[in-house]
């Protein structure tokens, strides 16, 4: 059984969040409300979900594990740090740095 673990947003990933919106709002109120809720449904689920992101490559190195989900077309990065799960980054997956 897996434990369930807080869900806590790191500022960036707050600032990610708005420039989603923002920029698809421009061009559509209902895709940006229906983005930003699939965003944050999935996010909300990283407190139980939390293994099955796929670990984050570029990441690997570092102490705390990496992980990421996708909802669309945008990458979810996350990490675990104890008992909390922290959505780190969000971005367009045409942004990867993996793909580039």
């Amino acid at each position: 059984m897996v434990t369930a673990k807080k869900v806590f947003w790191a500022e960036s990933a707050k600032k990610d969040l708005y420039n989603i919106y923002t920029r698809l709002a421009g061009k559509s109120m209902e895709r940006a409300k229906d983005t930003i809720n699939g965003v944050l449904a999935a996010t909300e689920a990283l407190n139980t979900n939390y293994p099955q992101g796929v670990p984050e490559q570029l990441l690997k190195a570092e102490t705390d594990p990496y992980k990421f989900i996708t909802v669309g077309f945008y990458k979810i990065v996350y990490s675990i740090v104890e008992d909390t799960v922290v959505v780190e980054t969000l971005y367009h997956v045409r942004q990867d740095p993996a793909v580039g």
